[in-house]
């Protein structure tokens, strides 16, 4: 990941916020590859420079926005699971998790753009399965205190994989229409939900 200046005073913040919005509407309106620094300073009304002090290239601000989104997913996915107390509400947690999950994508343009380019670039890549891996660490956690039987080795493994699963699944159906993209946020939930029972009922 590249080494950026964090800002300390509430008008870096600001500054740095309106850069990161600005790159995220030029992104979602334009694609990530027609995009410039230059462009971005424009549209955030501040001097090209001004992005240097804080973002030294524009792999910078992808990753400082695929950060953002991957809390807010993972966010999504705590909200919805945090409080269960049954398997049954984990994995109806869960499939609301995913819910969510796929309707970020749907409303957040610039998401689907630079997640559609995630497998090119090493460290979106790289970011994207450390992301996995803290959710299924989560996750894991969460299944092994409400069925303490249950393998926590091959639960981790098992999460590892549906969160690369869910990735995928996601991308696809932003690809179809609105009835086939909801039939494989549905087929993906099944799958998980599954998966889930099979490893308490084989434990």
């Amino acid at each position: 990941m590249v080494d950026r200046r964090k800002p300390s005073q509430g008008r870096s913040k600001a500054k740095v916020e309106g850069i990161i919005e600005a790159a995220k509407r030029l992104i979602g309106e334009h694609g990530n590859d027609a995009v410039s620094m230059r462009e971005i300073a424009a549209c955030a009304g501040v001097a090209p420079s001004s992005i240097y002090q804080y973002f030294p290239d524009k792999n910078a601000i992808l990753e400082c926005i695929m950060q953002g989104y991957f809390d807010r997913i993972h966010g999504i996915m705590v909200e919805r699971t945090d409080s269960v107390t049954s398997l049954l509400q984990l994995t109806d947690a869960l499939g609301d998790g995913i819910n969510g999950f796929y309707r970020l994508f749907k409303t957040e343009p610039t998401l689907a753009t630079i997640w559609a380019g995630v497998q090119a670039n090493t460290v979106l890549r790289e970011m994207d399965e450390q992301d996995s891996i803290r959710n299924a660490k989560y996750l894991t956690r969460a299944l092994v205190q409400l069925e303490p039987q249950v393998d926590e080795d091959k639960a981790f493994t098992a999460f590892v994989l549906l969160m690369n699963m869910a990735g995928l699944a996601v991308r696809m159906a932003l690809a179809k229409n609105e009835q086939e993209g909801e039939a494989l946020v549905e087929e993906l939930k099944l799958i998980i939900g599954m998966r889930i029972n099979l490893l308490v009922s084989t434990s």
